[in-house]
């Protein structure tokens, strides 16, 4: 009712209130419940279309960070908890599922659902794995070293090189599973383990930066051997990882760009290089 909380909403919604919206609608954290409640209280609905225009909860998606040879009765994953102070208010935001899981408890239920990888081992075991897991990316590279250290020791399977590629901030504050990945490393799973501590130097470092100085061992992997490659993480680190590729591909393969990219492309329809990100 009030023309003030309306030209407002009206501006927020428009294309041209777009950086507005963002800045204090979707970084100030602020939902549904406080705009009716504290910005526009002038907003009357009946509760039924209030309940018809309110979005449903969108699920979270996971990576299983488990093998289910190795854990057949339970599922890990591996996630972080999203704290943020809100500008307006001071307090601290947690995300709405991360937050709800981190306070669970033993022996309380949830409601979970599982879908099909995207991750597939190759058939032929001989063939090598290259894996790009910084921070919370790690999740599925856990599940599939598991999984090749179980069929390593189960069955003496000589597989492929496990090659893997972690990055975070400090190795002290969130190096996590290190005593597993070490493990690996010494159990002979894991043949090489490259670590990518961005904030341990001056420079910052990041897994395509340790990727790019391994282009021709990566080159060997990857056209000699057949090497799968699986990447999991942020948006930004899969690009960056994808352009590393190309160019190791275009440099060592001799080739242009365009043809280092259908390369890649023809990988990914194989199912030899698998991308699942976020943002």
């Amino acid at each position: 009712k009030n023309d003030l909380d309306r030209q407002a909403l009206l501006r927020m919604s428009s294309k041209e209130g777009k950086a507005e919206y963002k800045e204090k609608i979707v970084e100030g954290h602020v939902g549904i419940a406080e705009i009716v409640t504290k910005f526009c209280t002038s907003i009357e609905i009946p509760l039924e279309h209030f309940a018809m225009v309110c979005p449903r909860l969108q699920p979270r998606y996971y990576t299983i960070s488990s093998s289910s040879s190795v854990h057949p009765t339970t599922i890990h994953i591996t996630l972080a908890v999203l704290e943020t102070e809100m500008k307006m208010s001071g307090k601290v935001f947690k995300g709405l599922c991360s937050g709800y899981l981190a306070n669970r408890k033993n022996g309380d239920v949830v409601r979970v659902f599982v879908r099909d990888s995207t991750f597939r081992l190759p058939k032929q075991v001989e063939r090598p794995v290259v894996m790009f897991g910084p921070g919370t990316g790690i999740a599925p590279m856990r599940a599939v070293l598991q999984e090749r250290s179980h069929a390593r020791m189960a069955g003496g399977t000589n597989h492929g090189p496990n090659v893997l590629y972690f990055g975070c901030k400090s190795r002290s504050m969130d190096y996590i599973y290190r005593d597993e990945l070490e493990a690996f490393r010494e159990e002979g799973t894991l043949t090489e383990l490259h670590l990518a501590f961005s904030r341990e130097q001056e420079e910052k470092v990041y897994v395509q930066h340790l990727l790019a100085k391994r282009a021709e061992e990566t080159w060997e992997l990857i056209h000699e051997r057949k090497a799968s490659i699986f990447v999991c993480g942020a948006v930004r680190m899969g690009a960056d990882v994808d352009h590393a590729l190309q160019d190791i591909i275009s440099k060592q393969g001799n080739m242009t760009r365009e043809k280092a990219k259908a390369y890649l492309d023809k990988m990914q329809v194989a199912g030899r290089f698998v991308q699942e990100l976020w943002s």
